[in-house]
């Protein structure tokens, strides 16, 4: 499992199974998995050993030409590699996009394909949309990333040393929620104020402020901290704050009505997967999104049109100077944002996610504002599966003699 991408394990996974846990055009793949936002939908989507076709990608003209030559190639691999049902990708310019493309297919019961624009859930890519909501919050004074959290959450025993920033930066010592046996009950959902108790109750892993340690309940909690000083929902707050000024149209909350079926994976294939209520990630992981809308997103976050200040993206992009739990490593975290060093020349910063029945990733050169985005509806293999295909997808983009210019 993924540093960054822990979102099922133990509890959660006794009672469902979790296999290998890691970290466009047209209009959406109906979906199949139960309602928006269900908890415990399943996929019609078919069983292991789907009897469609080899996975394909459309057509493309001009510009779209050259690039679909180096990544299709490379992209139809890893969905055979990997055995994932489908997956879309885009490569964008400060929010232009340059190529997106669906592979593979949305529905497996149907042999349904994938279309490029199919919204699937981002898992911990939503960090980065928490971190920019609060960040908005502390540039309006409406709260202090430094104050104690337990100004913000009196009501819940807090260790009264951990603030905000540490939350952003995962530096509180607080454990990951997920792990929690007694919380096996989430998978069908349930009230902020159990998970906030659990959480508040366990030991601390180290001290305050002193390490670097991924955990989701640090991005959980900072989604009651915005209820709590905009006397909201989360979910209202970024629909209002965040995506409409940053012009997401099909970045949501709740499951969409319509989305690309879920699937877990199996000895023998994917098989349909489930869908688990918002609340059981909620501002840790619970986000939907297309690969369009990302690399919208990467352009209004970095952008002259960003959705928080200068000063606050600094903050995002700053790791604090402090090494990894157990390790003499430096973080890389910053606050919702991985610094992944440079590539292809440029510096690079990046997110994955991973939810039961999808995986995602959204990266970025923060000097010239290139961007690729991927969503899969199946969990993926491996560490960081999605950061090592990326970053071939990145090479690829960037050695070629006829896409170089992309970059």
């Amino acid at each position: 499992m993924t540093t960054h991408t822990k979102l099922l394990v133990l509890a959660i996974a006794s009672l469902l199974s979790c296999y290998a846990c890691g970290g466009g055009g047209g209009s959406s793949a109906p979906s199949t998995a139960g309602g928006p936002g269900s908890g415990s939908g399943s996929g019609s989507g078919g069983s292991s050993g789907s009897a469609c076709p080899p996975p394909t990608a459309g057509a493309q003209s001009g510009t779209a030409t050259a690039l679909s030559t180096v990544l299709d190639p490379v992209v139809l691999q890893e969905i055979g590699t990997q055995g994932l049902p489908g997956m879309t990708v885009a490569v964008a310019k400060n929010g232009a996009i340059l190529y997106s493309q669906g592979y593979g297919y949305a529905d497996l019961g149907t042999c349904l394909p994938m279309p490029a624009n199919a919204e699937m859930q981002i898992g911990s890519v939503t960090k980065q949309f928490t971190a920019a909501a609060v960040l908005q919050l502390y540039n309006a004074g409406t709260l202090d990333i430094d104050e104690p959290l337990i100004t913000y959450l009196p009501t819940y025993a807090f260790d009264p040393r951990i603030t905000p920033r540490m939350l952003l930066n995962q530096t509180s010592g607080l454990e990951d929620y997920l792990y929690f046996p007694e919380l096996a009950q989430y998978v069908n959902g349930g009230p902020e104020s159990v998970a906030l108790n659990a959480i508040a109750h366990r030991p601390l892993d180290f001290t305050p402020g002193t390490a670097f340690e991924y955990s989701n309940s640090n991005y959980f909690i900072l989604g009651s901290v915005i209820e709590a000083v905009t006397s909201g929902t989360y979910a209202d707050y970024l629909a209002s704050h965040v995506f409409t000024p940053a012009g997401l149209s099909n970045t949501l909350y709740q499951r969409p009505a319509q989305s690309a079926s879920p699937y877990e994976r199996s000895a023998t294939g994917p098989v349909p997967g489930r869908v688990l209520d918002p609340s059981v990630y909620f501002a840790s992981g619970a986000l939907w999104s297309t690969v369009q809308d990302l690399s919208a997103w990467d352009a209004a976050l970095f952008g002259s049109t960003a959705v928080v200040s200068q000063s606050s993206r600094t903050l995002m992009l700053t790791p604090p100077a402090v090494p990894n739990f157990l390790s003499s490593s430096p973080s890389t975290y910053g606050m919702g944002l991985v610094q992944g060093g440079t590539l292809a020349g440029h510096p690079f910063v990046w997110h994955d996610g991973q939810t039961i029945s999808y995986t995602s990733f959204n990266g970025v050169f923060t000097d010239d504002g290139f961007s690729i985005s991927i969503l899969t509806n199946s969990q993926t293999q491996g560490q960081t599966s999605l950061l090592n295909f990326a970053e071939t997808l990145i090479e690829s983009i960037c050695n070629s003699a006829t896409t170089a210019s992309s970059c």
